[in-house]
């Protein structure tokens, strides 16, 4: 419905950038998002408004990825965004705020005017995790402090890296 990857085809995109960035000492970055609100869109605009959505969502998503990224829709409302190399935080926040930008635009659905807002969490390869469970597993966790701290985005942080440390003991 969106055109993007599957998830399986993102699970093998992530392998292989694990395996390249491994070997070149680069960093990745798998950032989680998730659409605030969806459901209330669902809830006013019936199902296939919804669709329109996640339809768009997607387009302005795919606007600003790089050639060597990847994004895929995770199900539901959640999609997934692998950056090949960013380098640094700075650079990460740049493609959110982009993206968080376009997808904030009114879009228009069954005539009305609707604003999609997003809550991202941010995980890094190698310090947060070394495997594509790891890195989507942290991302997924960080969303939900962005959405509890109310604040788009956020990065995997300490406090999350011990408590995971204690559940997998």
């Amino acid at each position: 419905m969106t055109k993007l990857a599957n998830r399986q085809l993102f699970d093998e995109k992530l392998a292989n950038a694990i395996a390249v960035a491994g070997r070149h000492q680069w960093s990745l970055a798998v950032m989680f998002l998730d659409l605030d609100s969806f459901k209330a869109i669902n809830d006013t605009q019936g199902h296939a408004g919804g669709d329109i959505a996640l339809r768009e969502t997607a387009h302005r998503l795919m606007q600003g990825c790089r050639k060597e990224d990847t994004i895929c829709r995770n199900g539901g409302d959640e999609f997934l965004y692998l950056l090949i190399d960013p380098q640094n935080r700075d650079n990460i926040e740049r493609v959110l705020v982009k993206a968080t930008e376009r997808i904030g635009s009114p879009l228009e659905v069954n005539e009305q005017r609707l604003t999609i807002s997003l809550s991202v969490g941010i995980a890094i390869y190698p310090e947060d995790g070394v495997t594509g469970e790891q890195l989507i597993r942290n991302a997924d966790s960080a969303m939900y402090q962005a959405k509890i701290r109310n604040s788009g985005w956020c990065f995997f942080g300490e406090p999350m890296r011990q408590s995971e440390s204690a559940s997998d003991r």
